[in-house]
């Protein structure tokens, strides 16, 4: 993974802001936004994040309008169609022949009571719970911009997630839009309440159906382990073979694990091959998507060649969406 801490890109970044560039430029920027943000909450108050998208989106002369099926491209066509020259060519192709995420468009030419930019994303389908976490990456794209400063020509698209990984300035955004979509002071509360002690997948889906709707359960998982204080990991898990070619099986595609997690020793990482008897081996095999909790011991996750992880028991819940399976790792004993 590329350090962003000091990365050249990032760097210019901060300058162009006038905030410090000589230490960790991520924390300098994730500083500036939020604040930006705190700033603008001191003149308004929010219930929810849809309500704090809402004012960010105002505060930084932003439409937000999302396409839920083909149709709406026609629509958006007629309704923005003065935006810019081939607009209703341009919507065709990025959302109907194309594959495109989300676009933020420039309006040069705003007038009277309009908005300086125009964000469009795609809800269709399996996209909707992605929609939700779209339109705040984009608007976190114009907090780390000088206002009136050039940020693009005409539109950019939002990239996917392994350009995102490329790109330092896409991750640096990606991640200042993952505390923005679960905005701390409204998220932790409404999940504390949820949990009652005790992290769970219901848990974290009962915190967004409170204040952050729309969102998805993967995007609201990684910031429940990020502001949870006991150790915590979410992990990721679908069929898949490794480089070296070997007979696909089930296996970690990702695994974020919380800073508490870490100091005791998790030690599960990517490409790892998931135990049989593991309730997340139980989860992937189960059709009707039930949830599956067991007390399982980190030494019996094998690394190739490597023999057995160091002994740490996990209290694991898992519970299959789509062609992958999500699961909860935490340790009680702390």
């Amino acid at each position: 993974m590329t350090d962003l801490t000091h990365h050249a890109k990032l760097k210019q970044l901060a300058r162009n802001l006038h905030i410090p560039d000589d230490g960790d430029c991520l924390r300098e920027l994730r500083d500036h936004a939020i604040a930006s943000v705190q700033k603008m909450l001191t003149e308004w108050s929010v219930e929810t994040i849809g309500d704090l998208r809402s004012l960010v989106a105002d505060k930084l002369s932003v439409k937000i309008e999302s396409i839920g099926e083909d149709q709406d491209t026609e629509r958006l066509a007629e309704k923005y169609g003065q935006v810019m020259s081939g607009f209703r060519h341009l919507l065709r192709a990025e959302f109907i022949k194309g594959d495109t995420e989300g676009l933020l468009i420039d309006n040069p030419k705003p007038g009277k009571g309009g908005r300086d930019y125009l964000v469009i994303v795609d809800a269709r389908g399996p996209r909707k719970t992605r929609a939700y976490f779209t339109a705040w990456h984009e608007l976190a794209h114009l907090l780390l911009y000088p206002r009136k400063q050039a940020v693009f020509a005409g539109f950019r698209r939002t990239p996917t997630p392994e350009a995102k990984l490329k790109d330092p300035v896409e991750s640096a955004v990606d991640h200042i839009a993952g505390l923005l979509a679960f905005w701390e002071p409204l998220f932790r509360p409404a999940l504390l309440d949820a949990a009652s002690g005790d992290l769970s997948l219901l848990a974290i889906e009962r915190a967004c159906i409170e204040v952050a709707p729309g969102a998805s359960l993967q995007s609201a998982c990684l910031a429940a382990v990020r502001i949870w204080k006991e150790p915590a990991a979410f992990v990721t898990a679908a069929v898949s073979a490794k480089s070296d070619g070997t007979s696909p099986s089930l296996r970690v595609q990702s695994i974020v694990a919380n800073d508490p997690a870490r100091k005791i020793g998790c030690k599960v990482r990517r490409q790892m091959r998931i135990p049989p008897a593991s309730a997340i081996s139980k989860a992937f095999g189960d059709v009707f998507a039930r949830r599956y909790c067991g007390m399982e011991d980190q030494a019996d996750w094998e690394v190739s060649g490597q023999g057995s992880l160091t002994a740490l028991d996990w209290q694991v819940e898992a519970v299959r969406r789509g062609p992958m399976v999500y699961s909860l790792l935490k340790n009680m004993a702390v």
